[in-house]
C-alpha cells in the first residue's frame, strides 16, 4: 500500500473526528440538524467530544509518523468500525433515524476501517543501516 493512500485516509480520519469533536464541545445544538444526532444528554455529549479530540491527536500522531506508530492503527481502525456499528444499532432500536446523514458516511467508514487494517499487516518499517 502506497504509504501517501495511507496518509490520506488519515488525514480524512482526523478531520472527521475533529469536526465532530468541536461541534460536540462547543455547538451541541447543531449535531441535530447537521448529523441527525438527537442531543439527549449536554453532559455525555461533552464527554464524547473530549474522546473524540483524543482520537484526533491518535491520528495526527500516526499520520506524523506511520511507520512508528504503526501499531495505533489498530485503535484507528476500531475507530472506523465503531463508527459503522454503533450509529447501525442505534438505527435498528429506533433511536436514530436512517437518513442519509447516518447511513450516508457508513461506505466511507468502511473504507477507512479497510485501508487502517491493510496497512497495519502490510506497513513494514523501512530498514536504513546507511
Amino acid at each position: 500500500m502506497p504509504l501517501v493512500l495511507l496518509r490520506i485516509a488519515l488525514a480524512i480520519g482526523f478531520l472527521v473526528d475533529f469536526s465532530v469533536a468541536i461541534l460536540a464541545l462547543f455547538f451541541q445544538s447543531a449535531m441535530g440538524p447537521l448529523l441527525d444526532i438527537p442531543l439527549k444528554d449536554p453532559a455525555a455529549t461533552t464527554i464524547a467530544g473530549g474522546e473524540f479530540v483524543v482520537v484526533s491527536l491518535v491520528y495526527l500522531a500516526v499520520l506524523r509518523a506511520p511507520l512508528r506508530y504503526r501499531a495505533l492503527l489498530f485503535v484507528l481502525f476500531l475507530d472506523q468500525l465503531f463508527a459503522i456499528a454503533l450509529p447501525a444499532y442505534e438505527i435498528g432500536r429506533g433511536n436514530v433515524v436512517a437518513t442519509w446523514k447516518t447511513v450516508g458516511p457508513m461506505p466511507g467508514n468502511a473504507l477507512l476501517a479497510a485501508i487502517y487494517l491493510f496497512a497495519l499487516f502490510r506497513l513494514r518499517p523501512v530498514d536504513r543501516t546507511d
